[in-house]
C-alpha cells in the first residue's frame, strides 16, 4: 500500500496554490500533508467552508486523506512565497494570476494547467516570465473539499528563464516526495503540446458522443477521427518548431484512451455540470495557431465549433 507519510528531507517551502479543485486540491493537499506551508486561494463563498471543513482525498488505494490548510479569497498579506501553483481553469488563468499581481508578490508562478497559451495570458498580467507543469495524474472534484484521486502518474515540469529552472527542480522535489513523482524537462513546451493533442483527439469527441475514452475506441468512426485529429495537430506542432515528447502521438492517443477506458473526459464532465469547457484552449487553440505555421487544421476547427454549440445550447449562450 502507497506510503502518503510526511517526507524525509527537502526543506519546507511556502507554497500558494491557486485554485483548490481536482488537481490543485490533489497536489496542495499531498504537499501540506508532506509538511509544507501551503495556503490555498479560492473564491469567497468556498472559502468559507473549506476553512470550516478542510480538503478530503479519496486515494486510489482506498485510503482517504484529510486536510487541514489554510484557505483566502486572495494573496493580499501573505509574505515570504517561494512558488506559487495555478491550478485553475484555462479560462480563469488571468484572474487567478491577477492574485499574485495585486499582492506584489515576486515569487515563482507555474501553471499546472491544461491547454495551449495559458503562458501568454499569466505573463501580460504580471510582465514576466513563468514556468509550466503537466500532469498525467487523474482526479475529479466530487462535490467541494471532497477530490476523489483516480490514479497517481508522472508530471512534468519546466521552464526556459533559469530561475524558474530551479524552482520547478524544488517544486519537483517536493513533489516527489509527497507522492507525487515529478521531474523537470528542458522541453516543457513539448510536453504541453503533447498533452493537447492527446486532449484534442479525445476530449471533444467523447464529449460529442457523450462517451467514455475506451468506448472510442472501440468505434471504428471515432478512433479513424481520433487518428486524424492527432495527425493534425502533429502537423501544426512541427510546423511551428515544436518537439513532441512522443514519437507517434497516434499511438498516444490510443494508448491514453485504453489505459482511462472507464473515464469520462473533463470536458464532457464540465458540459454535463453547466460549466464552460476548455475547449478554446486546446482544439479552439490548435486551430488558430495553425495559421501561424502556414497549415490548415479543419478536424480542430470543426471539433472547436461543435463543441462550442453544445457549450452554447448548455448553457443558454449565443454562438
Amino acid at each position: 500500500m502507497k506510503s502518503w507519510a510526511k517526507r524525509a528531507w527537502c526543506r519546507d517551502l511556502k507554497i500558494a496554490v491557486i485554485g483548490a479543485g481536482a488537481i490543485g486540491g490533489l497536489f496542495g493537499g499531498l504537499l501540506s500533508r508532506s509538511g509544507h506551508d501551503v495556503v490555498f486561494v479560492e473564491r469567497p463563498h468556498k472559502v468559507e467552508r473549506l476553512s470550516l471543513t478542510g480538503l478530503e482525498l479519496e486515494m486510489p488505494d482506498s485510503s482517504t486523506i484529510h486536510v487541514k490548510a489554510v484557505f483566502k479569497p486572495t494573496l493580499k498579506g501573505v509574505d515570504d512565497l517561494d512558488i506559487c501553483i495555478v491550478a485553475v481553469k484555462a479560462y480563469d488563468t488571468a484572474s487567478a494570476v491577477k492574485h499574485v499581481a495585486d499582492a506584489n508578490l515576486k515569487c515563482p508562478v507555474i501553471l499546472l494547467q491544461n491547454g495551449l497559451g495559458v503562458e501568454g495570458e499569466a505573463q501580460s498580467v504580471l510582465r514576466r516570465s513563468v514556468a509550466r507543469g503537466v500532469t498525467s495524474c487523474g482526479a475529479m472534484v466530487e462535490q467541494l473539499g471532497v477530490v476523489k484521486v483516480k490514479g497517481i502518474a508522472s508530471t512534468v515540469l519546466g521552464a526556459e528563464d533559469r530561475e524558474l529552472v530551479d524552482a520547478c527542480r524544488e517544486l519537483a522535489k517536493a513533489l516527489s516526495e509527497a507522492g507525487l513523482p515529478s521531474t523537470v524537462t528542458e522541453n516543457v513546451m513539448g510536453a504541453v503540446w503533447t498533452k493537447a493533442i492527446v486532449n484534442s483527439s479525445i476530449n471533444p469527441l467523447g464529449t460529442i458522443m457523450n462517451a467514455r475514452n475506451g468506448e472510442l475506441l472501440e468505434n471504428e468512426h471515432t478512433k479513424t477521427l481520433m487518428a486524424m485529429v492527432a495527425a493534425e495537430g502533429w502537423k501544426v506542432a512541427l510546423s511551428l518548431g515544436v518537439r513532441l515528447e512522443v514519437e507517434d502521438p497516434i499511438e498516444e492517443v490510443f494508448k491514453v484512451a485504453k489505459a482511462t477506458y472507464d473515464n469520462k473526459n473533463s470536458m464532457l464532465m464540465d458540459l454535463v455540470k453547466g460549466k464552460r469547457t476548455e475547449v478554446d484552449y486546446i482544439n479552439g487553440a490548435i486551430w488558430r495557431l495553425s495559421s501561424k505555421g502556414r497549415v490548415e487544421a479543419p478536424f480542430n476547427r470543426a471539433l472547436y465549433l461543435l463543441v462550442k454549440a453544445l457549450e452554447a445550447k448548455r448553457l443558454g449562450m449565443r454562438g
